[in-house]
């Protein structure tokens, strides 16, 4: 067990904890096409961005012009990670590059034969600096977390209009309808918080764009962190944000965050498709001292410090305000633990996302918002749209109605009930059914790959 010094947080918010400081820097660097363009064959102008006192560097494009097929490729001169992006990718990642580590990224612009005028103008970097401390411990006596490899879990890094990364190492991880689940508090339209939706629901033009990464190498000695390789970073999609926080003391038990992302733009996968895991949920709840488990990204000393760590303890029961429910749990999470998924051990579903802490070295408990809270389970439900209905064989529910909570086990099942130009949701795996579709409804796999037929 790890001993550490703690100090005392009520109620604290999880995820409000300096991945590294950073801030945003003026640069000015153009590539553009030769002129006159050669006839035959690609053409590659190379460029260099260097900021001698960078931990990590992301580049913001301002204008560009990739044509149809010309494109960039971004390359870490520091651990050789490297990203690809044309046009459309680049809009996907809304004119940002990943996070490349170190201080030195070289720039190559592939420019396709018979295109002209093809160009990119770097006009502003995020810079990762010095990691100052800034723990936030809300552990239930001592530390009891340990290091973690589960492929589900990712670790979201979202930068506020002002360049800082104020809402990092928040915890985001894959569930069984192709959405992320975090904490409301980390995606919301606060721009002290990094959100990137204004009051009225509509996206900041000005955000720059969340990222969820997967794989997270170990962590630097004195506890700077170290970004995922480009292949396993994904651009939020800000159009898919649903949330709902109340940051005036009012939170508990209405603090989500649901979102989709975009595809990796050198892979061409999703992170369901890429990570192969995901995990699967329930409305219903353990027994009041019942095992549950906390998995996420929290803040620690040293090469732990924002890795993925899990903890189990017990589970303290629910609690509600009429429609908003939280979960109580002696288990150990610190600062960058918002999001995370918690866990009933005796089955492996989660039934909550952690949000709040309340541990102290004294014990104490700490909180997330249940999947009881209605908005919540209306948000899952119809992530991927209305009149939804799910089918997962999977899943050990004893009482099936096509709901995500407790999906029917078979796709005739799912089809017969579906309406007529609703879906039905197939979560991965392998069906044995034989069937005819007499209306029109769509078939859709949202986690992984799926097989019918007998």
């Amino acid at each position: 067990m790890k001993t550490k010094s703690l100090m005392l947080i009520l109620w604290l918010l999880c995820g409000i904890s300096a991945l590294a400081q950073s801030r945003k820097q003026s640069y000015d660097l153009e590539l553009t096409s030769p002129t006159p363009a050669p006839a035959n064959g690609e053409t590659i102008v190379r460029g260099t961005v260097q900021v001698p006192d960078a931990k990590w560097l992301r580049l913001q494009i301002g204008e560009f012009n990739l044509g149809k097929a010309s494109y960039l490729i971004l390359t870490s001169l520091q651990d050789k990670g490297q990203q690809r992006l044309n046009g459309q990718t680049l809009m996907e990642w809304r004119q940002s590059s990943a996070y490349f580590n170190g201080q030195t990224v070289e720039i190559e612009l592939h420019i396709a034969a018979g295109e002209t005028g093809v160009f990119v103008r770097i006009r502003e970097l995020l810079v990762g600096e010095e990691r100052k401390s800034n723990q936030q411990f809300t552990l239930c006596g001592g530390d009891n977390r340990v290091a973690s490899t589960d492929a589900r879990v990712g670790r979201i890094n979202i930068a506020n209009t002002a360049g800082a990364v104020s809402n990092p190492s928040c915890t985001a991880w894959l569930v069984s309808n192709g959405a992320l689940l975090t904490a409301g508090h980390c995606v919301d339209a606060d721009p002290d918080q990094g959100g990137p939706l204004l009051p009225d629901g509509t996206i900041d033009a000005s955000f720059s764009s969340g990222v969820v990464e997967f794989n997270v190498p170990a962590t630097q000695a004195n506890g700077n962190t170290v970004f995922a390789n480009p292949d396993d970073q994904y651009p939020i999609d800000a159009a898919t944000i649903r949330w709902r926080f109340d940051g005036n003391g009012r939170g508990l038990g209405k603090d989500w965050g649901i979102f989709g992302c975009r595809a990796n733009p050198n892979t061409g996968l999703l992170p369901h498709e890429a990570q192969g895991d995901f995990f699967r949920m329930t409305n219903d709840t353990p027994a009041v001292g019942a095992t549950v488990r906390v998995t996420g990204f929290g803040t620690d000393t040293g090469a732990e410090n924002q890795t993925l760590q899990t903890a189990n303890g017990r589970y303290n029961g629910e609690s509600s305000n009429n429609a908003d429910v939280w979960l109580r749990y002696a288990v150990d999470t610190t600062g960058g633990n918002s999001g995370s998924p918690v866990i009933w051990e005796a089955n492996g579903l989660t039934i909550g996302i952690h949000t709040n802490g309340g541990c102290t070295s004294g014990g104490g408990e700490n909180i997330g918002t249940s999947f009881e809270h209605d908005a919540l389970e209306t948000a899952l439900q119809n992530f991927p749209g209305a009149n939804a209905v799910y089918v997962d064989n999977g899943h050990p529910t004893a009482t099936r109605n096509g709901t995500i909570f407790r999906p029917h086990s078979n796709v005739t099942a799912g089809v017969n009930v579906a309406a007529a130009g609703g879906t039905v949701n197939i979560v991965a795996g392998t069906y044995g059914d034989w069937i005819t579709i007499s209306k029109p409804i769509t078939l859709r796999a949202p986690a992984g790959a799926v097989i019918i037929g007998r």
